[in-house]
C-alpha cells in the first residue's frame, strides 16, 4: 500500500476500529482507551499518514468547503463567546477556517444568515445554535446536505444532531439545594424564549418542587426577556421579588443572574441573609462577587469539544456516530445561599441584623444603668474569649455593665452552683451556654423568674418556650451541610469511596443537628461514599480512642468526618499514631490546632462557628429585651463560615479579627 495514498479508512481497518475513532485519536475530541490510542498512532507513523496530518496542520484549506460557521444568537453571552473560541480552536487545528454569524435571537435575521452559507460553496460545516425549536423553520437547512450540529439549544424532530447541557438535570440540582436548605419559597427566573433549553429548565424546577410535595401549580416561575435591554430587565425581576418575597431565588442564566445581583444591589436586599441566590456562573465575575455565588456551572469546553467531533464525524462519514450528545453542568456553592435553621421549638431562625433598636431604646439602656452576668460552659478556649468579647463590645456601647464571667470546666454540678451565685447578685439579664442540656435546667428555670436568660448554642431540655428570650447559635444544619458537602466533594474528585464518621453522641441539641445534617448530605448526594461506620465518643478524652479503635477495625477508611476541633484534634493524634495521616479529615470550629493540621495537610476542610457575631447577636437581644416589649425571634441563626486549606489565612482574618499568626501554637 503507498504511503502516499493511505486514508482514514484505511487506517481504522487496520486498526479494527471505526473511522470515528481514528478521528477523535487524530484530533483529541474525545476519549479513547490508550491501547487503542497507541495502536493507532503506531500505524500511522508506520503508513506514514502523520505527513498528510502535520500538511493539514500547516495550511489552512481553501476552496469548496474550506470553512467551517458558528451561528450563534449573540456574543455577549459567555457561553457562546467561550464556545467560539474552543470551536476556533479546535477547527483551526484541522485547516479549516472559522467563522462566526450573529443572528440576533431573530428568526428572521437567521433565515437570511442561513440562506447565504447554504449557497456558500466554501462551507464545510455549521455548529448552530438554534433561534427556534420548530423543525419547519429549517426545513431548507435540514434538506441542504450540509453538515450541521445543534449546540446548547436543539431542533425538534428526528435526524437533528446535537450536543446539549443537561439542563433538566441543572436546573434539578439547583432547586433541589435550596428546598433541602429549607427554603419553600422559591423563585425561578427564566429566559422569556421558546426552547428545548428553556422547556427543559422549567421541567428540572417542577420535579424539584414535586420532590418536596409542593403543589407544581403554585410554583413561582417569572419571565425575563432579554431582548429588551437591562433596565426592562431590572425592573422584571424588582417586581418579581417585591410580589413573591422569596427567601431564595434561581437565576435560569447568565445575564439574568447579573441583572439580578444588580437588582438585589440597588434595591439594599442582603444576600444571602435577606435572600439565598443560585445564578448561572460561566461568568467569571461570579466568584468574585460579595458574597461569592452558588453557581450552577456548565461545561463548555466539552460542550464544544464534542459538537466539533460531532461535526467532523458527519463531514468525514455523513453521519454522526457519537451518541453521547450531553455535556455536564456543576454545582459549585460558595456563599451566597443559606440554610434556614429551626429552633429547639421549630421556630425559623431570624437574622442577627433583624434585631434593631431604635434612638429611643438606645437612650433607655444608656440610662437604665443595667448589670449582664455571663455564666460559660468553658472559657480555655478562644472561642469563649471572643464570644466574651462580642457580648461586651456591644453591651459597652448601650452603658451595660458586665457584672461577673463564670467558667463552669464542663461541669454541671459546678455550673448550678454558680448559677445560685449568679441569682443572689440580681442582674437584669444572663447570657449563658448550658454544661449540660438536662441537669442544668431546674437551676436556669429559677434563674429565669428574675433575671432575662438568652442562651447561646443550646436550651436545657425540658425548659419551657416563655422562660427565657431568645438561643443564639451557628446555624448548626448549615455547619453540618457544609462539612459533609466538602467531604464528599473531596471523595468525589479523589474517587475515594470510604468514610467514617465519629460523632459527639451526646444529647446536645446543636450537635445533634449537626451531626445528622452532615451524614444526611453524604446519603442524599454521594451515593458512591460507603459510611463504614458512624461510632459516638460522648466525652471529648474518649475521642483518641474512638478514631484509633475505627481505623484499626476498618482500614479502608479514606477520610473521616468528626463533630468539632477538639474530638478532631485527637482524633488526627490518633491517625498519625497509627500512620495513617493518609485519611483526610473534615470537621467544624477553628482554632490554633485544627489550623496547623491544615497546614499540613491532614484537615482538608471544616465548616466554622463565628463566635465573635454570636456574642455580639447575643448581646443586642439582651439589649433588646430590656427596653422593649416587642416579641423578640426565639431562635437567631448566624451562618458558619465555610474553610478550606486555600483560603485558610483570609478565613481566620474573617473568623478571630486579626491576622492568622505565623507560628501556629
Amino acid at each position: 500500500m503507498s504511503k502516499s495514498k493511505v486514508t482514514i479508512k484505511e487506517i481504522a481497518e487496520m486498526a479494527g476500529v471505526s473511522i470515528a475513532t481514528v478521528s477523535h485519536v487524530i484530533n483529541r475530541t474525545r476519549y479513547v482507551r490508550p491501547e487503542l490510542v497507541d495502536k493507532i498512532e503506531k500505524i500511522i507513523v508506520e503508513t506514514g499518514y502523520q505527513n498528510k496530518i502535520a500538511d493539514k496542520e500547516r495550511k489552512l484549506l481553501v476552496g469548496r468547503e474550506s470553512t467551517i460557521v458558528a451561528v450563534i444568537p449573540n456574543i455577549e453571552s459567555t457561553i457562546y463567546r467561550d464556545m467560539v473560541a474552543y470551536v476556533k480552536q479546535l477547527v483551526s487545528v484541522q485547516g479549516y477556517q472559522f467563522l462566526v454569524a450573529i443572528t440576533d435571537n431573530d428568526l428572521k435575521e437567521e433565515a437570511q444568515v442561513l440562506a447565504g452559507l447554504l449557497v456558500n460553496k466554501k462551507v464545510a460545516g455549521i455548529i448552530h445554535a438554534p433561534v427556534s425549536d420548530v423543525a419547519s423553520n429549517y426545513t431548507k437547512l435540514i434538506q441542504s446536505g450540509v453538515p450541521f450540529v445543534c449546540v446548547e439549544r436543539n431542533i425538534l424532530g428526528s435526524g437533528i444532531d446535537s450536543v446539549e447541557f443537561r439542563d433538566r438535570e441543572a436546573i434539578f440540582k439547583g432547586a433541589d439545594y435550596l428546598l433541602a436548605s429549607g427554603h419553600k419559597n422559591v423563585l425561578f427566573f427564566r429566559e422569556s424564549t421558546d426552547s428545548t433549553t428553556r422547556d427543559e429548565r422549567t421541567k428540572g424546577f417542577l420535579n424539584a418542587l414535586e420532590k418536596y410535595n409542593i403543589n407544581t401549580n403554585d410554583a413561582n416561575i417569572v419571565d425575563v426577556t432579554l431582548e429588551k435591554g437591562e433596565d426592562d430587565c431590572m425592573l422584571a425581576i424588582q417586581k418579581a421579588l417585591r410580589r413573591y418575597r422569596p427567601t431564595a431565588v434561581l437565576a435560569g442564566g447568565n445575564r439574568i443572574t447579573l441583572y439580578l445581583m444588580k437588582t438585589l444591589r440597588d434595591m439594599g436586599i442582603d444576600c444571602p441573609g435577606e435572600i439565598s441566590v443560585v445564578g448561572f456562573g460561566d461568568e467569571s465575575w461570579s466568584e468574585l462577587t460579595y458574597p461569592p455565588l452558588t453557581i450552577l456551572r456548565r461545561d463548555v469546553k466539552g460542550l464544544s469539544a464534542k459538537a466539533v467531533g460531532m461535526l467532523f464525524e458527519k463531514i468525514n462519514t455523513g453521519v454522526a456516530i457519537s451518541h453521547d450528545c450531553y455535556a455536564d453542568v456543576e454545582l459549585v456553592v460558595r456563599k451566597s445561599t443559606k440554610m434556614l435553621d429551626n429552633g429547639p421549638f421549630g421556630d425559623k431562625a431570624a437574622a442577627p441584623d433583624s434585631v434593631v433598636l431604635t434612638k429611643e431604646e438606645k437612650h433607655r439602656l444608656k440610662a437604665g444603668h443595667y448589670r449582664v452576668a455571663i455564666s460559660f460552659h468553658y472559657t480555655g478556649t478562644s472561642w469563649a474569649e471572643l464570644h466574651e468579647k462580642g457580648i461586651r463590645e456591644e453591651l459597652e456601647q448601650f452603658g451595660i455593665d458586665v457584672v461577673s464571667v463564670m467558667d463552669a470546666h464542663f461541669d454541671s454540678e459546678l455550673q448550678n452552683a454558680q448559677l445560685d451565685g449568679i441569682r443572689l447578685q440580681k442582674p437584669d439579664a444572663v447570657i449563658a451556654i448550658p454544661a449540660d442540656d438536662s441537669r442544668t435546667r431546674e437551676k436556669f428555670q429559677e434563674l429565669s423568674k428574675v433575671s432575662k436568660l438568652v442562651f447561646i448554642s443550646n436550651v436545657p431540655d425540658g425548659m419551657s418556650k416563655n422562660s427565657y428570650v431568645s438561643c443564639v447559635s451557628v446555624n448548626e444544619s448549615e455547619n453540618g451541610t457544609n462539612t459533609g458537602r466538602m467531604l464528599g466533594e473531596y471523595c468525589k474528585e479523589n474517587k475515594k469511596k470510604k468514610a467514617g464518621f465519629i460523632i459527639h453522641g451526646a444529647a446536645f441539641y446543636g450537635t445533634r443537628v449537626r451531626d445528622n445534617a452532615a451524614e444526611r448530605i453524604i446519603k442524599d448526594s454521594y451515593p458512591d461514599i460507603d459510611i463504614v461506620t458512624i461510632r459516638s465518643f460522648g466525652e471529648i478524652s474518649n475521642a483518641y480512642q474512638v478514631a484509633k479503635d475505627v481505623i484499626t477495625a476498618n482500614p479502608e477508611i479514606e477520610a473521616m468526618y468528626v463533630s468539632w476541633d477538639r474530638p478532631a484534634l485527637l482524633a488526627i493524634k490518633a491517625l498519625k499514631e497509627l500512620g495513617r495521616e493518609d485519611v483526610a479529615v473534615f470537621t467544624t470550629d477553628l482554632d490554633h490546632g485544627i489550623a496547623r493540621c491544615m497546614e499540613e495537610g491532614i484537615v482538608k476542610g471544616l465548616s466554622t462557628q463565628r463566635p465573635y457575631e454570636q456574642g455580639r447577636a447575643a448581646a443586642a437581644v439582651v439589649a433588646k429585651s430590656l427596653v422593649s416589649e416587642e416579641q423578640l425571634p426565639k431562635y437567631v441563626g448566624v451562618q458558619p463560615y465555610q474553610v478550606e486549606p486555600k483560603q485558610l489565612r483570609l478565613a481566620w482574618k474573617e473568623i478571630f479579627h486579626e491576622s492568622m499568626p505565623d507560628r501556629l501554637g
